[in-house]
């Protein structure tokens, strides 16, 4: 089922800015390239049901806590450390009792519903298997807050504890505190609880562990998969009929291991007939990777093949361990998620790590993210990837929050070990010579006893692709091992094409780039021949001998022996996949937060994985952010023992404020910048003690949300909560302007200031100098305050022991601002004790605005038809409209059948042909519930842009119900509907509420001309800081119809500054 969001037709709550240049569409909205035809952006069948997650207005357990003022460290169940919430109080267990009844009861309201979850601790409400008409029941409900389809993301130290200075040349820990008795959670695929890196021995120093925290309330190896039907309702499998794994057992380190699987199985479906395990246990290798490098033993030897490779070390190495099972094979449900979140609050868990993609949306904000900020009320710090999908560039960053610490991947000084197959060649008579090669993923195992064979080159096809096997081959390869170069084209096409040439296997030998396991996507079942990769220089020496003037003849050797060589690793330099901002939500928000080692790193992994690993390691080298953001939540851990009292926004601030910057982009040259990795590279040792943090309470992000359009969401995160009182409370709606460690402005036109409050972390208090680096072309005016918010000479802060100081930075752009590029800065705060507390400054000069105006007013007309709206003057000068309207609306008037096919056919038949000349300022349409025939039915509206036949979906409305509206400004002009250069509106009828048909109407403006029935006039003379008065007079209006206008604002230079649509009821 398709998911709609929530749009309220009305222009009056039109609240996006409306760009006089832009061409697009703005409120609900989707956009197409030409190339997508209708039927492949179809809606899933109304037949078909699904997983969503529904919340409830109403508080939730931790929400309530917080209202009793029951969050005080005195009132922990878990006497450790960062998290608060005890749900064990009289208070809190009779209202989750009454919270889950609620919920039982609106869920039978809406008939038989199928509840896989029930969420009480961070969010109120559930997750259910949904059929559409309940679905639209839900969304209609008066106790209802939101319904939100589930989502699927997938999973996104060897030296890092030294090269992060942990522990020094002789491996002897750096710091007093090493994460003891800290709780880390890992939301992952899983844990293999017998590897050393979570064992319990107390003959071992590093392994003897106390009993868990007291009052810990996890358990082992316990959840559920749910039930799986098949087509008839017969049961797949379910808990009952499988066979749960009982070896998974914990320990006073490994202190539980839960697992969740019902979203999944509700998804699709769990592969146990492939390998997966009914239970906590890792099938996949990631959650082990991540949870050993957060917090896995000290002194654990590991070894790859047979190879020792060394002695690797957690982060916070004393940490215990919760394993939460959300990911079966690497992919991981919301719904699943958000119950691991839910019970690990419970269970008193001080730091969760989510090495998993997220939503980058706020307004329609996931379910993931609502649960997460309330771990955070409760004192929980969330870590998450970044994301690896730098290559897709700017914004590509996931995990955005302002709550959560947002990780990127750099690579470690030191050495790593590469392991990998002995290959064994003689060229004629001479000796046996062996070389290091990397056996494929994609191909079958070298058999036991290894594969010898004459090897011949493959024929070279032409000059462009030589050697590189890329075409089918000519030559006949019976009998014989192909040499292959790397390049051109996918090594599955390599292993075909000599599989194809009857070749026993293939050796590729690389170019100038280091060798790899060669892999592929899709089935690779067909690939029957084995396959490994050699260096460049051992390729060469084969080629050589093979192209002689007189050919050489070469055996080749694969062998199952384990070779490895050392590999040097060159530190702070950021991994091209690592995702970079700007934040793709709001960019007055820096992400990522930080960088950390996350290349080639090694950790625990499964010993038995789902189609891999099958001769069985207990360690194996990972990269990308999966593997630094469990660095960084080993990091928190640090923090926390050291900061029992802190809030999950200190720590984060600890982390950020002692960052270094000395990191390169890729390309291993330039300087990498905040949007690559925030505020540098995670300095830990520094962290645990910053001198001041940035704090962050609950009720700040709460402002910062109602700022991001997100006001519907905060009944169900305060209750009572609107976004009116929280900002006349105080708390800013501006993100700029949330006291994180980082400062970004998005728009920088006019001066901008910004402020900050800093606390001491010390216990001593002092005075700090306050600098900047100011980000190329912009000015910046430094204002510091003392401890009474008295202004401060010498940009000197006075920070009282264990108090509170502010210091406010003006950003204004200077002659030399380049609009439209980003620049970086920093502020730092030097203390008289050697303390240096500094935060990335990230600024985006924008067009100066001199005219404010709103994108849109509805407007009422007195009886001599007039009336006015104001604008603002932020200049002195002249200044001048135009306007085009005020224009009745067009109706167009037809028949939506139920069993209408979805496809240009019908859009072609059934839809209405708007003309668009050049110079339309806006086109509109409007579709509400009074104007379709049944009630409860669903009309969609699609805006088809045909350009001389050639159709692509130029927008959409989809909401729920018939609120229904499209937008464009500026639109692109098609005015020749006889040659299908035109617009075409098609009403899609997704629901006709069990009729065979269903009648509408629906409205449409294009505004292009001015009326003679409207006159719009204002000033033309602008006086800074004062509003103009803009007045609209409209004569002889159509009665009953709603009218249309735009008026665009003018400089002195004729710059236009500003558009507004005007709505009129006449």
């Amino acid at each position: 089922m398709k998911f709609k969001s929530r749009l309220t037709v009305s222009l009056a709550a039109l609240t996006l800015t409306v760009g006089v240049t832009s061409n697009y569409a703005y409120a609900n909205t989707t956009s197409a390239s030409d190339s997508v035809e209708l039927s492949g952006l179809a809606a899933k069948s109304k037949s078909q049901s699904g997983v969503y997650i529904v919340q409830l207005k109403g508080a939730s357990g931790i929400t309530k806590a917080s209202e009793l003022g029951e969050l005080l460290p005195s009132n922990q169940l878990v006497a450790s450390f960062g998290n608060r919430y005890n749900p064990t109080t009289p208070n809190i267990t009779r209202y989750v009792a009454t919270m889950k009844a609620k919920q039982a009861q609106v869920a039978s309201d809406i008939g038989n519903v199928d509840i896989l979850y029930n969420y009480a601790h961070t969010v109120n409400g559930f997750a259910a298997k949904l059929a559409p008409e309940q679905v639209k029941g839900l969304r209609n409900h008066p106790d209802v807050l939101s319904v939100t389809e589930d989502r699927i993301d997938s999973i996104d130290t060897s030296n890092t504890p030294a090269f992060l200075g942990l522990v020094d040349e002789n491996n002897q820990p750096t710091l007093d505190v090493k994460g003891e008795n800290v709780v880390i959670g890992i939301l992952d695929s899983g844990i293999w609880p017998e590897n050393p890196a979570f064992a319990e021995d107390s003959n071992i120093p590093e392994r003897a562990y106390d009993a868990p925290p007291e009052g810990w309330q996890g358990e082992c190896n316990v959840g559920s998969v749910g039930t799986l039907l098949d087509g008839d309702n017969n049961v797949v499998y379910s808990d009952e009929t499988l066979t749960k794994d009982e070896t998974v057992t914990c320990n006073n380190k490994l202190i539980g291991a839960r697992y969740y699987g019902t979203g999944f199985t509700a998804s699709g479906g769990i592969p146990f007939d492939q390998g997966e395990f009914v239970s906590a246990r890792d099938a996949d290798g990631h959650g082990s990777h991540t949870a050993s490098t957060a917090g896995g033993n000290a002194g654990v030897q590991a070894s790859i093949k047979g190879v020792d490779i060394g002695v690797i070390s957690g982060i916070a190495p004393r940490a215990r361990i919760a394993a939460y099972k959300v990911c079966w094979p690497s992919s991981c449900t919301t719904a699943d998620r958000v119950a691991a979140i839910d019970q690990a609050v419970v269970d008193g868990v001080d730091v969760l790590n989510h090495s998993i993609g997220n939503s980058a949306t706020i307004g329609g904000l996931s379910t993931v993210n609502i649960a997460s900020l309330k771990a955070a009320q409760a004192g929980v710090l969330f870590a998450g990837s970044a994301g690896n999908e730098g290559t897709d560039g700017p914004g590509s960053v996931r995990n955005i929050m302002p709550w959560m610490v947002t990780v990127g991947n750099s690579t470690y000084d030191g050495t790593s070990k590469l392991i990998g197959n002995e290959l064994q060649y003689n060229i004629a008579d001479a000796a046996s010579t062996s070389v290091f090669s990397f056996v494929g993923t994609i191909n079958p195992p070298i058999p036991d006893g290894g594969l010898s064979r004459d090897l011949q080159l493959v024929n070279a096809e032409s000059t462009d692709n030589i050697y590189t096997a890329c075409d089918p081959l000519t030559v006949d390869l019976t009998g014989k091992i192909a040499l292959i170069a790397r390049g051109t084209c996918n090594f599955t096409d390599k292993f075909r094409n000599a599989q194809a040439a009857n070749a026993d296997g293939i050796v590729v030998y690389t170019d100038d780039r280091s060798p790899i396991e060669m892999g592929g996507s899709g089935d690779t079942s067909d690939i029957l021949i084995p396959g490994v990769m050699i260096k460049n220089a051992d390729g060469l020496a084969l080629l050589a001998a093979l192209t002689a003037e007189v050919p050489t003849p070469v055996t080749v050797n694969m062998t199952n022996n384990a070779i490895d060589e050392d590999s040097v690793e060159v530190g702070n330099i950021m991994s091209s996949s690592s995702s970079i901002g700007p934040n793709p939500q709001t960019a007055d928000i820096i992400k990522p937060d930080i960088t950390a080692p996350g290349s080639r790193i090694l950790a625990a992994t499964s010993f038995d994985q789902l189609g891999t690993n099958s001769d069985g390691e207990n360690f194996a080298y990972l990269s990308g952010t999966s593997m630094s953001s469990p660095h960084i939540a080993g990091m928190a851990a640090l923090v926390m023992e050291k900061y029992p009292d802190w809030s999950p926004a200190q720590v984060k601030s600890a982390l950020m404020t002692t960052a270094y910057q000395g990191v390169f982009k890729p390309n291993g040259s330039t300087p990498a910048d905040p949007f690559n990795f925030g505020a540098g590279h995670a300095s830990p040792v520094d962290a645990t003690d910053p001198g001041l943090v940035y704090d962050t309470n609950f009720l700040d992000y709460l402002g910062f949300l109602c700022g991001q359009d997100a006001s519907g969401l905060i009944p169900g995160l305060l209750e009572g909560g609107d976004c009116d009182t929280i900002s006349s409370d105080g708390f800013a709606t501006d993100a700029s302007q949330l006291n994180l460690p980082s400062i970004a402005i998005a728009e920088l036109s006019r001066p901008e200031t910004i402020t900050r409050t800093v606390t001491d972390a010390t216990g001593n208090g002092g005075n700090y100098l306050v600098s900047v680096e100011a980000p190329a072309g912009i000015d910046v005016v430094i204002t510091t305050f003392d401890s009474d918010n008295n202004p401060t000479d010498g940009n000197t802060l006075v920070v009282p022991a264990n108090g509170k100081a502010n210091y406010a930075l003006t950003f204004s752009r200077s002659e030399s601002s380049v609009v439209g590029e980003w620049v970086f800065g920093a502020v730092t705060l030097t203390g008289e004790n050697g303390h240096v507390v500094r935060s990335p400054i990230a600024i985006l000069p924008a067009e100066i605005v001199l005219i404010e105006a709103p994108a849109a007013v509805s407007v009422d007309l007195n009886s001599r038809g007039r009336g006015s709206f104001l604008v603002n003057m932020l200049y002195s000068g002249d200044t001048s409209i135009d306007y085009v309207g005020l224009t009745p609306s067009e109706s167009f008037s037809n028949t939506a059948d139920a069993d209408e096919p979805f496809t240009f056919g019908s859009v072609f038949d059934k839809g209405y042909y708007l003309s668009v000349p050049e110079g339309t300022k806006a086109l509109r349409v409007r579709l509400t519930e009074e104007m379709v025939s049944v009630p409860g039915s669903d009309i969609d509206l699609w805006l088809i842009i045909c350009r001389n036949g050639a159709c692509a979906v130029a927008a959409t409305s989809q909401n729920f119900g018939n609120d229904e509206q499209i937008i464009v400004m500026n639109p692109e002009a098609r005015n020749n509907p006889a040659e299908l250069d035109t617009y075409i509106l098609y009403m899609r009828p997704f629901d006709t509420a069990g009729e065979a048909s269903v009648d509408y109407t629906v409205n449409s403006w294009v505004l292009n001309q001015a009326e003679s029935s409207t006159r719009i006039r204002a000033s033309t003379r602008a006086v800074d800081g004062r509003f103009n008065r803009v007045s609209i007079t409209g004569r002889n209006l159509v009665e009953g119809n709603l009218h249309m206008g735009a008026v665009t604002f003018y400089n002195a230079s004729g710059d236009a500054q500003a558009t507004t649509l005007i709505e009129v009821q006449n």
